[in-house]
C-alpha cells in the first residue's frame, strides 16, 4: 500500500477512535457524578463512620427497629426448677419439679398450683400442659410433681405404695426384675397416707407459696392408680385441702376395697363437699389386670358419689374404651384438667376482649 493510500484511510480511523475515547469519558463522568438513591447514599456514608453495615443491592435489609410484626417479647417460659425438701414428717427426701406456665418477664402474675404425684413419671407428660396454656386451650397454673430422688417411677414403686396407700396391709410384691428399685427399710411400708397428706399440708405447701407467686387457696390434685387412691383418701377426709381433684384409675382395690367404707362414712356426715372432681379408667384395665375390677370400681365409685345430694359438689366419670392402665395416662391427663379447670376465657397474650 502506498503512503497515499494510508493515509487516505488513517484519518477515519483516528476520528473514529476520538469518538470512542469520548464515549467512554462520558460514562464515566456520569457514574463519577450522578447521585446515588437517598437511601443507598445514606448507607454508604453510615457505613464509613462504622455506624451501620452496608445494604447489599439486591437485597432487602431493615433495623429490628423497622421490620415489620416484629415484638418486643414480653413473655417467657420460666425453666422447671427441681428442689430437694427433707420431710420431718415422712422422714423421706422428696424430689420436688416446679413447672410454671409461659409468664410475664416482669413476674407480676401470681398463679394456681396443680400438685401431681409420681413426678418421676408424670412431669415430662406435663409439659402438654404448658402448651396447651400457651395455645389458650388450658389455664394457666403452676404444676408442682412430687417424686423421689430416682431415675424412673418403676425405681419408686415401694415408696410410692408407702406414701399413697390408705391403710396398713402386707406389701405387695412387684415382679420385675428391674435393678435399682428402692426398698422401704424402716417404718412403714403401707399406709402412709395420713403422713404423706400432713407432708403436703404442713411442709410442702407452705414451701411453694413461699418461694413462687401462688394463689394460696386456689389448688388442685392430679394423681393416676395408687396416685388416684390418694386422690380419694384427701376428698374424704381433708377435701379441703384442694378444690380440683383429677382422679385416674384408682387402685380401689387396695386392702379389700376399704375406700368406698370412707366414702359412705364421708356421705353420712356431711351435706357439702366444694370440689371439682373428675374421674376415668381405662376401659381394658379390667381385662389386663383381672381380680382388681378397675372399671366396674369406677362405675361403683361413681354411683356412690351421686347417690346423695352435696352442696357445692361435682363429679365427670368417664371411660376410655381402648385403653389401659397406662395407655389411658395421656388421655385423662388432658380431658381431666381440661373439665376441672374449665374453659379459657383469654390466651396468655391477648390484651383487649377478655372477661
Amino acid at each position: 500500500m502506498t503512503i497515499k493510500h494510508h493515509l487516505k484511510y488513517k484519518a477515519p480511523l483516528q476520528a473514529m477512535t476520538n469518538n470512542i475515547k469520548g464515549f467512554i469519558t462520558l460514562i464515566i463522568l456520569l457514574i463519577l457524578f450522578s447521585p446515588l438513591p437517598m437511601s443507598h447514599a445514606e448507607d454508604a456514608a453510615k457505613n464509613k463512620t462504622g455506624a451501620y453495615r452496608p445494604i447489599l443491592i439486591g437485597e432487602q435489609r431493615q433495623t429490628p427497629d423497622t421490620e415489620p410484626g416484629k415484638t418486643t417479647a414480653s413473655h417467657h417460659f420460666p425453666p422447671i426448677k427441681t428442689h430437694k425438701l427433707a420431710s420431718k414428717i415422712t422422714g423421706q427426701t422428696y424430689e420436688i419439679h416446679v413447672m410454671l406456665p409461659v409468664s410475664r418477664i416482669d413476674g407480676s402474675e401470681k398463679f394456681p398450683v396443680l400438685y401431681m404425684t409420681d413426678a418421676n413419671g408424670s412431669i415430662p407428660i406435663s409439659q402438654i400442659t404448658r402448651t396447651m396454656q400457651t395455645s389458650g386451650e388450658l389455664p394457666r397454673f403452676i404444676v408442682v410433681g412430687i417424686g423421689y430422688p430416682v431415675d424412673t417411677v418403676f425405681h419408686s414403686l415401694y415408696l410410692r405404695q408407702r406414701d399413697l396407700t390408705p391403710s396398713t396391709i402386707a406389701q405387695m410384691r412387684y415382679p420385675i426384675p428391674i435393678e435399682g428399685i428402692v426398698e422401704v427399710e424402716t417404718g412403714k411400708k403401707t399406709g402412709g397416707a395420713p403422713e404423706f397428706l400432713a407432708f403436703i399440708q404442713q411442709e410442702l405447701k407452705p414451701f411453694i407459696n413461699t418461694n413462687y407467686q401462688t394463689i394460696p387457696e386456689e389448688s388442685g390434685y392430679f394423681g393416676i392408680s395408687f396416685g388416684g387412691l390418694f386422690g380419694l383418701y384427701v376428698l374424704f377426709h381433708q377435701p379441703d385441702t384442694f378444690n380440683r381433684y383429677v382422679i385416674g384409675s384408682p387402685a380401689l382395690w387396695w386392702d379389700n376395697e376399704i375406700t368406698f367404707s370412707q366414702a359412705r362414712k364421708f356421705l353420712e356426715n356431711h351435706t357439702a363437699l366444694n370440689a371439682e372432681v373428675y374421674m376415668s379408667v381405662g376401659g381394658q384395665e379390667e381385662i389386663s389386670q383381672p381380680g382388681r375390677n378397675y372399671v366396674s370400681n369406677v362405675y361403683k365409685m361413681d354411683a356412690l358419689l351421686h347417690s346423695k345430694p352435696l352442696s357445692g359438689f361435682s363429679l365427670k366419670t368417664e371411660v376410655f374404651p381402648s385403653e389401659g392402665h397406662t395407655s389411658v395416662f395421656g388421655l385423662f391427663h388432658s380431658r381431666g384438667l381440661r373439665t376441672v379447670y374449665g374453659p379459657v376465657t383469654c390466651s396468655p397474650f391477648q390484651t383487649e376482649g377478655c372477661q
